[in-house]
């Protein structure tokens, strides 16, 4: 009985793999260096691509009515408070209706790392297919890693362990 369990257990693993790598095909390739961007924050300044290099990057892609990010924004912000003098993190909010909705949830999460409003551009540049979507960025503006969905803490870290 117990070896059966395990081998549904391995199955299920390798299952959730597959289409988790295939959900991620879509997105940027690894390596590739990431779109070049300027974006307002909603604080009203700007952010671009070049004030990301010299350090890691997380790029965390959101909507408001996505409930996996509001889940996943909590890790995200953990991550923030302990690594922010080592990796930059930085969420851009799409799909959203109005600047109002995202400040407020914003504000709901207390969120402290810089919040960016993308827009339909963004989204194609990126190749946003679903929401959340992280982007880890190399010093350099390269993406090292990518992934579709909930990410935990410890998630995030692994992912940035080796740059």
């Amino acid at each position: 009985m117990l070896k059966n369990i395990a081998g549904q257990a391995l199955a299920f693993f390798l299952l959730f793999q597959l289409i988790s790598w295939i959900r991620e095909i879509p997105l940027l390739d690894t390596d590739s260096q990431v779109p070049a961007f300027q974006l307002s924050t909603i604080n009203g300044d700007s952010i671009n691509v070049d004030a990301l290099e010299g350090k890691p990057t997380i790029l965390f892609f959101w909507a408001p009515w996505c409930s996996v990010c509001k889940v996943s924004m909590p890790n995200l912000q953990s991550f923030y408070e302990d690594n922010h003098d080592k990796v930059n993190v930085v969420s851009i909010a799409l799909s959203y209706g109005s600047k109002d909705e995202v400040e407020q949830i914003i504000a709901d999460k207390a969120l402290t790392f810089t919040t960016a409003l993308g827009n339909d551009t963004t989204a194609k540049d990126f190749r946003i297919q679903g929401f959340p979507t992280y982007y880890v960025l190399d010093g350099e503006g390269k993406v090292h890693a990518k992934s579709m969905g909930y990410s935990s803490e410890l998630g995030m870290a692994v992912r940035t362990l080796t740059l």
